[in-house]
């Protein structure tokens, strides 16, 4: 696998796109940051070696959450690892929601910015209450252990679960599309054989742009993203009361957890 920054890339061989979502400051403060070494995300870690297995308890993971479907977890089943639990948390339990069959239902937008994106966001967003309420309650719990969320690609459902961590930690929307895009270099290896995949579909056949777009992480999607959230929910923290039903003590709760008195990294 290819070197990657670090930080926020931690190598875990047989992982793509691997990363800490923590580090991160919060401004205005010059020595505050969201805690590092608590929230991890990545594509399926289904095929780490026994390399990154080692690496993944050395990390102190101890529980995994896969917002996948079943139609996904029948392509690749999760593989055990001695200690680390595993919650399956679909966001669409019965849809295939992977990187190619989202580009394919949203092709319509492939090639027009980030309008696609942001319906398709808007849809893991109106599904995925009591999805993301898992992970949130587990952040929420006093003294919380080290966790790694991850879909199929850690790009779309992994990619809008962790700007809501990050921006009910206080991070700036400029800062939280920035994580976003990094998914562009952490997947670097293996967005070939998505953009194959698709123009081998009939619906897609020739339009290597709009491919290209879709299987892409660009700043703006998240952006607008952001933007949608704020006028359809009154942002992240309207998000996890009203769509995932925590109370405003487990907000408290979570966002003393993600914070932490550090210099940031990034």
């Amino acid at each position: 696998m290819a070197s990657l920054p670090s930080p926020p890339f931690v190598l875990v061989d047989g992982v793509h796109n691997y990363r800490d979502i923590g580090g991160h400051g919060l401004p205005p403060s010059s020595t505050s940051s969201v805690r590092r070494s608590l929230v991890f995300r990545s594509a399926d870690p289904n095929r780490a070696s026994a390399a990154g297995v080692a690496t993944l308890r050395a990390l102190g993971l101890a529980v995994i959450y896969d917002l996948r479907s079943a139609p996904e977890l029948a392509k690749a089943a999760p593989v055990a690892i001695d200690g680390v639990a595993r919650v399956w948390a679909p966001v669409f339990e019965e849809q295939d929601y992977s990187p190619e069959r989202i580009a394919v239902r949203f092709r319509q937008y492939a090639s027009r910015g980030p309008d696609g994106f942001v319906l398709a966001y808007a849809d893991i967003l109106a599904s995925a209450g009591p999805s993301y309420r898992a992970v949130l309650l587990h952040l929420a719990q006093p003294s919380p252990a080290p966790c790694l969320i991850h879909c199929t690609a850690g790009k779309d459902r992994t990619g809008v679960l962790v700007a809501l961590l990050l921006s009910l930690a206080g991070v700036p929307d400029d800062a939280v599309a920035d994580e976003y895009a990094l998914t562009d270099v952490g997947l670097a290896e293996v967005k070939p054989v998505f953009v194959e995949r698709l123009l081998e579909n009939p619906a897609l056949e020739g339009d290597e742009e709009g491919v290209r777009n879709m299987v892409g992480a660009k700043r703006g999607n998240m952006l607008a993203t952001l933007r949608m959230l704020r006028h359809r929910y009154g942002g992240a923290e309207g998000y996890v009361r009203e769509v995932c039903g925590l109370s405003a003590e487990e907000v408290e709760r979570l966002k003393g957890n993600l914070v932490v008195d550090a210099v940031p990294v990034l």
